[in-house]
């Protein structure tokens, strides 16, 4: 009787101690697979990151930050604020021959101060106009930030030498824009490295917003009116609201719902006298 008692005892025991080594397998299993959905997680970040900004991931995986990721992340910010400032006033930082709406000075792209008459292009070369304002608005940015990299990178115990002051260069296009710092420099430590230009690149939508408002502007000054609906056909992305004022002006925002960019500007053309039309 004791012996099988014995016996009963050791297979409990043996089952026991299975279960236990099964448990153990299974939860090793899981740790690993967390782990593993973890490294992904992290490798998918970096992809991303890298497709954003791979100035930065560069200089990170490279273990060490250069003058052209520093520059980057000095800039960047300067560059994005001037931006919303110039895309709420029509492309200007002080514009004249505007109109106020909700609180923004918004600039007329195309204007007439009579009845009954297309308004005439106050601006052709809109994509121009805003490169040259934005490229005015972060140029003191520019110089303080030239300026602190050679003393952060003096302070690192590189020799600095710099040809001239900073001249900045600013180009849209698609998908993207570019601000181009000619600031020849040399910074000499163990080894000698030299630059006669940074680029910092910034992903944007802006360009297809210009482009898009150029030709609201183009249908304006033609027949006095435009079309929006016929841009979302072809963009899907977009979104045009056309808000029409009592005086006869109308406010077009363009706007990219992807990335929440948009460009601001006004119109006066084709205005009928009170009583010959409705304004809302």
């Amino acid at each position: 009787m004791e012996s099988k008692q014995n016996n009963y005892k050791e297979i409990l025991i043996e089952n026991w101690m299975k279960k236990e080594k099964r448990g153990r397998v299974l939860s090793k299993r899981g740790q690993v697979a967390i782990y593993v959905m973890v490294a992904l997680v992290i490798i998918a970040g970096v992809i991303v990151i890298y497709f954003l900004y791979p100035d930065v991931v560069t200089g990170i995986i490279g273990g060490k930050e250069t003058p052209q990721t520093f520059l980057k992340s000095e800039i960047e910010p300067s560059v994005k604020d001037s931006i919303e400032v110039l895309s709420k006033q029509g492309g200007y930082e002080n514009p004249e021959g505007y109109i106020m709406y909700k609180g923004n000075r918004v600039k007329y792209l195309c204007y007439t101060s009579k009845y009954y008459e297309q308004c005439q292009v106050q601006q052709p070369m809109i994509r121009a106009k805003f490169e040259d304002e934005l490229k005015n608005m972060i140029q003191l940015d520019v110089e303080t930030a030239v300026d602190e990299l050679i003393r952060t990178y003096e302070k690192r115990g590189y020799s600095v030498s710099s040809a001239a002051n900073p001249t900045t260069n600013v180009e849209i296009s698609s998908g993207k824009i570019n601000v181009r710092i000619k600031a020849p420099m040399t910074f000499s430590k163990e080894t000698t490295e030299t630059f006669d230009e940074f680029n910092i690149e910034i992903k944007s939508k802006m360009y297809d917003l210009l482009m898009i408002a150029t030709s609201i502007i183009d249908f304006e000054s033609t027949y006095g009116d435009s079309e929006t609906s016929l841009y979302i056909q072809y963009y899907p992305d977009l979104r045009i609201r056309k808000i029409k004022l009592g005086d006869g002006s109308t406010v077009y925002t363009v706007e990219d719902v992807i990335t929440k960019e948009s460009f601001m500007f006004a119109s006066r053309s084709l205005v009928w006298p009170a009583g010959y039309g409705i304004y809302g």
